[in-house]
């Protein structure tokens, strides 16, 4: 017997997306992530390699778009997380921090690149 089966009174074909998904690389349907959810996920898993469904290119640039709106909304927080993962050693490799620190460095906002350079996240 199937409880779900039997309780639910709707059903959402898996070729259509639940509310709140968007289209995804596989060309399903995911949950959206903002982009500071999507700066620790490079932080951490970077994009060597890139993915099954996307190539190392296209996962590359759409990590670095998203950085790069991260320092454009709060740079400071960003270099914060930046720093913050590199330091604690969460990431298996240091390259995506140093790219991303590379991206501050080259910020417009002056905070932004002076707390990038300094290495302190305080600005």
């Amino acid at each position: 017997m199937s409880y779900l089966r039997e309780h639910s009174t709707r059903t959402t074909p898996q070729s259509e997306p639940m509310p709140g998904q968007v289209p995804n690389s596989a060309g399903g349907h995911a949950w959206e992530v903002d982009d500071w959810t999507r700066l620790s996920r490079f932080l951490i898993l970077g994009s060597e390699g890139g993915s099954y469904y996307a190539t190392q290119q296209t996962l590359m640039r759409e990590n670095a778009q998203a950085v790069m709106r991260c320092i454009a909304a709060d740079g400071r927080r960003a270099v914060r997380e930046i720093l913050a993962v590199s330091d604690a050693g969460r990431a298996p490799k240091n390259d995506p921090a140093i790219f991303a620190l590379a991206l501050a460095c080259a910020a417009e906002d002056a905070d932004t690149r002076r707390a990038a350079l300094d290495g302190s996240g305080s600005g």
